[in-house]
């Protein structure tokens, strides 16, 4: 089942990804802080990550929880990386710029249809894990594959694979080198 509650698709979203749903309300040392949802990071991750609605909540009491969190862990001496996801509408930029200050702000606006899973990975790939990359198929030795693909080309260009080892500059010098020669040669020539 999908859900349509923004908040609840964002906390799913997070969950599927490794994250954990923390119970609420958030108590830091004895403070208490209430958010639609809270999450903790993924595996050994000690990130801590704020879902807030914007929607029938004033932005003000949105930006006056969100520096209580950091306060709070800065008085705990915690290290934890604080983040705040917020769903709907958009805050104006004074109330995103008391945020940032104080944690990393994602504004996913609103998440519901069709697209609202694309955009959910869109807007929180910064917080996933990358995908593992499949390395079927993948060329051991991608010197070897090169020269192989250049086969039947002239040694002078063949020989631009051997140098790839050597970087960048020293392919650019002996491209120099190479087009210096073939001018000169035509001028010689009279083309």
């Amino acid at each position: 089942m999908i859900a349509t509650d923004p908040v609840e698709r964002v906390a799913d979203f997070m969950v599927g990804h490794g994250f954990r749903r923390l119970p609420a309300p958030l108590v830091i040392d004895r403070m208490t802080f209430r958010f639609p949802a809270v999450l903790g990071g993924a595996e050994k991750s000690s990130d801590l990550i704020l879902v807030a609605d914007t929607v029938g909540i004033d932005n003000v009491d949105i930006v006056r929880q969100v520096e209580g969190v950091a306060r709070a862990l800065d008085i705990a001496r915690s290290s934890n990386p604080l983040t705040t996801i917020i769903v709907g509408p958009r805050p104006g930029q004074i109330d995103l710029n008391a945020m940032k200050a104080v944690c990393r702000v994602l504004p996913v606006g609103t998440v519901t249809g069709d697209d609202g899973l694309r955009h959910l990975q869109n807007w929180l790939a910064v917080l996933t894990p990358l995908d593992q990359i499949d390395t079927d198929g993948v060329v051991a030795d991608p010197i070897a594959a090169l020269k192989e693909r250049l086969g039947d080309l002239p040694d002078e260009i063949a020989a631009l694979a051997e140098l790839a080892a050597n970087g960048e500059s020293a392919i650019e010098k002996a491209v120099n080198s190479l087009l210096a020669e073939a001018l000169e040669e035509a001028w010689e020539n009279g083309e």
